[in-house]
């Protein structure tokens, strides 16, 4: 998924499609990760919209504050405790939140291990250190969930895989709506999120998108569709 990183609604929109072909809500459940740039910080806004608590080990205080102004952290920390802290109060209540924790990587993955912290699925989006792969063989054996975004390594679960399978199982192709202004594109974010039904994970998606790509300009939105809903909206023509 890295190599659409430049795009960020796009990669952001394969990350949180590739969390619900694991499991429709994420709430009550943690995701751990390491780094928060090529990609990190699009998946970070993606479990938010998940619905999961999402813990980022990231030693940049610079790349932290970036991740910040973007809304995909809600809080920066310097300790793993702090860190646990928040996110606990925040998944007891089974509700998303994303935490930096800005301090040394091995510090931070040794400290997580040996407390004992069980993530649902394990992602790394820094440099594949040694201290990484040996903290996602660590989670693996504890029943961890490891998404491999970029073939780092023959360890992890194939992102792009599993949401090509996903979309091609469902019917769902990718379609992007560019709108003329912002007021065009609020009209047409209503009429996506009425387009699906309440049990679809793609509601979250229609809900929360505005909030985190409401700067793009010329405005847009993009979604995945079914051949259906693409003909409702006069998309006869092939997906991107």
């Amino acid at each position: 998924m890295t190599e659409r990183a430049d795009d960020a609604q796009l990669a952001t929109l394969r990350a949180f499609t590739f969390l619900t072909s694991l499991r429709p809500d994420w709430g009550g459940a943690l995701i751990v990760a390491c780094g928060l740039s090529a990609g990190g910080e699009q998946f970070s806004i993606a479990a938010n919209i998940a619905g999961a608590g999402f813990l980022a080990v990231e030693s940049s205080p610079g790349i932290c504050r970036a991740a910040m102004r973007s809304g995909a952290c809600d809080f920066i920390v310097n300790s793993v405790d702090e860190a646990l802290r928040i996110l606990k109060n925040e998944i007891r209540k089974h509700k998303p939140v994303s935490v930096a924790v800005s301090m040394d990587e091995a510090a931070a993955l040794h400290e997580l291990l040996e407390r004992g912290v069980q993530p649902e699925l394990f992602a790394d989006f820094g440099e594949a250190t040694k201290h990484a792969e040996a903290a996602a063989r660590r989670f693996d054996a504890l029943g961890a969930i490891v998404a491999e975004f970029d073939s780092k390594s023959a360890l992890g679960l194939d992102a792009d895989a599993k949401l090509d399978e996903f979309t091609t199982d469902r019917g769902l192709n990718l379609a992007s709506f560019a709108l003329p202004d912002a007021e065009q594109l609020r009209a047409r974010d209503a009429e996506l999120l009425q387009l699906v039904p309440a049990d679809d994970p793609r509601r979250r998606w229609f809900a929360s998108a505005p909030r985190f790509f409401h700067r793009e300009r010329p405005p847009r939105r993009l979604a995945y569709l079914n051949s259906a809903e693409r003909e409702r909206f006069g998309m006869k023509s092939a997906p991107l």
